[in-house]
């Protein structure tokens, strides 16, 4: 697992990852440190962080962001000038707006969300914590997302849905009606496939 340790106000410092996975050698110039190295070198005061944990495990996710959290670090967003954002999105710490996203009036980003490319998220949406949207994926006005979530390539959830925490939502598909959480869905209109384990939660591999 990897996360960015950034310099408040400047560039970023340096790579930072899971005890026993720090190298010696650079990743494109920037020195490598495990966690327990980074906090001796950058005190809360001198540095923000990025948390770069991807899809595999929403779970995963979540706990590294609150580790870096309880460390007492500030975390930073990182917003494409590319995307679209409308000035009164309100948005949490350690989100991620990948190129060509729409964040239409009224939306609300919790924290730790990663919003890929060209999705879209109409007015007065709100989105909770640690969720992964793909590439593509539509969500109607008035939807509410719960944590943890998984929605695939082109996932449409139709206006004024929930879909609450810990669900999947399969590429392509097209959410007709709220969905119960721990569980995934597939298909058009989107139907329950299978259940998720609480203890493993979302893992997309």
């Amino acid at each position: 697992m990897c996360y960015y340790a950034a310099l408040a106000g400047e560039c970023v410092a340096g790579l930072v990852v899971d005890e026993g996975l720090a190298r010696e050698s650079p990743v494109k110039g920037l020195p490598v440190y495990g966690w327990a190295e980074a906090v001796r070198q950058y005190t809360s005061t001198e540095a923000a962080f990025f948390v770069s944990v991807g899809y595999a495990s929403m779970n995963a996710r979540q706990k590294v962001y609150e580790r870096v959290r309880g460390a007492g670090y500030a975390m930073v967003n990182i917003v494409c000038a590319s995307s679209w954002v409308a000035p009164d999105v309100l948005m949490g710490d350690n989100n991620i707006v990948m190129p060509g996203v729409v964040l239409e009036p009224g939306v609300r980003l919790a924290a730790n969300n990663v919003i890929w490319s060209n999705a879209t998220i109409c007015h007065d949406t709100t989105i909770g914590s640690h969720n992964f949207i793909s590439a593509g994926a539509t969500l109607g006005g008035r939807v509410a997302v719960g944590d943890r979530n998984f929605l695939g390539f082109g996932a449409i959830v139709l206006q004024g849905l929930t879909v609450r925490s810990d669900s999947i939502v399969a590429a392509g598909s097209l959410v007709t009606r709220d969905l119960q959480g721990l569980c995934e869905y597939r298909g058009s209109p989107a139907k329950k496939t299978g259940c998720i384990d609480p203890a493993d939660g979302v893992m997309v591999r």
